[in-house]
């Protein structure tokens, strides 16, 4: 019995003995076949679902995210698209490496994107919002769009002749060549471009945006609309409407915000309006009021030559409403036509390629193949257009025997050779047209609007607007003027944005242009603004750094005029504002500020009503209790 328990413990001892042994040599063998097959190019990265790529401790760059998968394919990861915005390192929500930094060898130059709430760093300059691709290094994903941050850059001087040639591509441009073209992004892309390049590599941005990555395709439509009335060139005008157009069929965009797009323009390009129509064909619902009026007043193929060109405004929609629903007999029901129209793109992009399931053609209904359906519209559009017709002026100005020298006015206060606005008093324009401007003189708002009307006429806007009631002016005030197209009418979205920027740079105490200009673009998305009206906004910046009175001055006029609630509204968005300036930025001083200058409680918090709000509503709530304001011209 004992020699039968020791030869079973015998046999257990050596079969784990063999066990072990066998164990060890396919452990060796594996890791023998993962060094002889391992990519020597390929990236060494750690085996969560989240790839990480950390940079060194001097970097002061962040993580970012490589993919949401393992990447070891070197094609993979050089074809990738990155985000500024990623989470750094333990941050990712995609999860937490468990592999040491060191782990990640191989160090690519990533494809960034920086949209309109971010910003590029150069060491001379930051560009607030390029809607734009870079990189720190050639970039490892070609991009001819991309700004690579290690190129040098030279910022032309004052009378410093421009270059005349253009460049494919960022990285081709000439040093003086990218100066200007961020110089250019940097004022929002509101100035015509100096040459047809910079343009056309800002949208191969647009382009691989919207088609590669397929994020973003609202705000870039956006974007590229708002860059169309500032290109000069008609292939390249044409080239962005396709585009604009194609994408928008592509993605069918909600009609709230098609719409919100065709008010701002005077011209809107026929696919356009075919899928705004399109939503309503064949519903049995008649076409609202508001898409009637975009359809009359936009539309080549139904405006006719002698019509005059109508702004969106919501005083000219409220007297067309009525107009139209009853000669349309309640509205336009649209059945869906048989005709179709094609629109086709190809990306001008070197770089993109349309994929297998991106047409490059699309098809919608033409509405506009059959043009007698429209006649009850263009029936309501005539009769609007004679009950609206601008009455004549009671006196011809310039049939006025002591009508004043504006035209020498103006040229003794210009430097010869500059196009910049004029800077002057309005006691200035006051002794031109034989006001009595003595100190103890006050200012009527007949004589205002004297001045106004005159300068109009001449061609010239006046900064700051002289028609709010109650504001108190005086003829010291300094007064700045703008060329303006005679006959421009002034909406009010932009009156109320002009004063707001005034407050702001008042109770913010800007003084410099990197603070102004985010909080000039960022009235974009209070008010609805045109290009003509972000000019105009940019024009003020003299008056505004610094402005001429402290803001106890604009709060001593808000207070006498609105109620403590609408004064919260201003100040609410006031803050959601300058949030876009990192100091100031949930900084307790500016609400401490306002709501001294505003006469508010300071410890009364916003509800939780007012936090949600859009930036859009609060401009429509500040702009609907400040329009009673500006009703003087």
């Amino acid at each position: 019995m004992l020699f039968l328990v020791i030869g079973l413990f015998v046999v257990v001892a050596v079969g784990a003995f063999l066990r072990q042994q066998a164990q060890q040599s396919q452990n060796q063998n594996q890791d023998s076949e993962s060094q002889t097959q391992k990519d020597p190019h390929s990236l060494d990265l750690p085996d969560e679902d989240a790839i990480v790529v950390e940079e060194d401790d001097d970097d002061d760059e962040p993580g970012f995210i490589l993919s949401a998968k393992q990447i070891t394919d070197p094609e993979r990861a050089s074809g990738a698209t990155y985000s500024s915005h990623a989470p750094a390192g333990e941050e990712s929500p995609y999860g937490k490496s468990s592999e040491p930094k060191q782990q990640a060898q191989a160090k690519v130059n990533l494809l960034r994107w920086c949209g309109r709430s971010g910003n590029i760093q150069l060491e001379n300059i930051t560009v607030p919002g390029p809607v734009a691709y870079w990189s720190n290094g050639e970039s490892s994903t070609p991009e001819p769009s991309c700004i690579d941050v290690t190129l040098p850059v030279e910022f032309p001087k004052q009378g410093e002749a421009l270059p005349a040639d253009g460049a494919e591509s960022y990285a081709s441009m000439s040093p003086l060549q990218r100066g200007i073209y961020l110089t250019w992004l940097s004022g929002a892309r509101i100035q015509p471009p100096l040459h047809i390049c910079y343009p056309t590599i800002w949208l191969y941005g647009i382009e691989r945006r919207t088609i590669i990555d397929k994020l973003d395709l609202t705000m870039c439509i956006n974007e590229a609309f708002r860059l169309l009335p500032l290109l000069r060139w008609e292939a390249l005008s044409e080239s962005v409407i396709n585009f604009v157009t194609w994408l928008a069929v592509r993605v069918w965009l909600p009609d709230e915000e098609l719409l919100g797009y065709c008010k701002r323009m005077n011209v809107v390009p026929e696919g356009l309006l075919d899928i705004l129509l399109n939503s309503y064909a064949n519903s049995m619902l008649p076409l609202p009021s508001a898409v009637a009026f975009t359809v009359a007043r936009t539309s080549m193929k139904l405006r006719r030559e002698n019509d005059p060109q109508v702004y969106h405004s919501d005083e000219a929609l409220q007297k067309f409403t009525p107009i139209y629903k009853d000669i349309c007999k309640g509205g336009l029901i649209f059945t869906k036509p048989e005709e179709t129209l094609k629109i086709s793109y190809k990306p001008s992009n070197p770089s993109v390629t349309l994929g297998k399931k991106d047409n490059d053609t699309v098809e919608i209904p033409d509405f506009f193949s059959n043009l007698s359906v429209f006649k009850p519209l263009l029936d309501s559009w005539e009769v609007f257009l004679v009950a609206n017709k601008p009455e004549e002026p009671e006196t011809n100005l310039a049939d006025i025997s002591e009508r004043p020298d504006f035209e020498s006015f103006i040229s003794s206060l210009r430097p010869e050779g500059s196009d910049l606005p004029l800077i002057a008093t309005l006691g200035n324009i006051g002794k031109l047209m034989k006001f009595d401007t003595s100190p103890k003189s006050k200012i009527t708002g007949k004589e205002r609007k004297a001045i106004v009307d005159v300068s109009q006429v001449e061609g010239w806007q006046i900064i700051p607007d002289l028609g709010v009631s109650g504001r108190p002016y005086t003829w010291d005030d300094k007064i700045l003027l703008a060329e303006l197209e005679p006959g421009t009418l002034l909406s009010q979205s932009y009156r109320v944005a002009s004063f707001i920027l005034e407050f702001m740079c008042a109770s913010l105490a800007v003084d410099e242009d990197r603070v102004f200009e985010p909080l000039r673009q960022k009235m974009n998305d209070y008010f609805t603004l045109s290009e003509n009206d972000n000019i105009r906004l940019e024009a003020q910046k003299p008056l505004c750094m610094p402005t001429q009175y402290g803001p106890e001055y604009y709060g001593d006029f808000l207070c006498s005029w609105l109620s403590e609630g609408e004064r919260k509204s201003v100040k609410n968005l006031v803050i959601n504002a300058a949030n876009v300036i990192p100091e100031f930025m949930n900084n307790p001083e500016v609400n401490s500020v306002l709501c001294e200058v505003l006469k508010l409680r300071e410890d009364e918090e916003e509800s939780q009503e007012e936090a949600l709000k859009s930036s859009a509503n609060r401009g429509n709530d500040v702009l609907n209790l400040m329009t009673l304001l500006f009703k003087n011209n």
